[in-house]
């Protein structure tokens, strides 16, 4: 079983919105969850970018961040 709890990097306690968009951008069955600062490192973007990006998901009706 995976904690899903705790950025796989880092250590830092993650909220449910950053497990939310770990899974969205990941898959679901992603293994390794990361906080907005590292995941916005792997994937070579801004910390900005991703919370508006969770923005227009919630906006969608993305079930993933109920």
């Amino acid at each position: 079983m995976f904690d899903t709890d705790i950025c796989d990097s880092c250590g830092a306690n993650l909220s449910k919105d950053e497990i939310a968009l770990n899974k969205k951008l990941m898959g679901l069955d992603v293994e390794e969850f990361y906080c907005l600062s590292c995941f916005a490192d792997i994937l070579g973007t801004t910390e900005q970018d991703l919370k508006e990006k969770i923005e227009d998901f919630k906006e969608e009706g993305c079930t993933l961040f109920s």
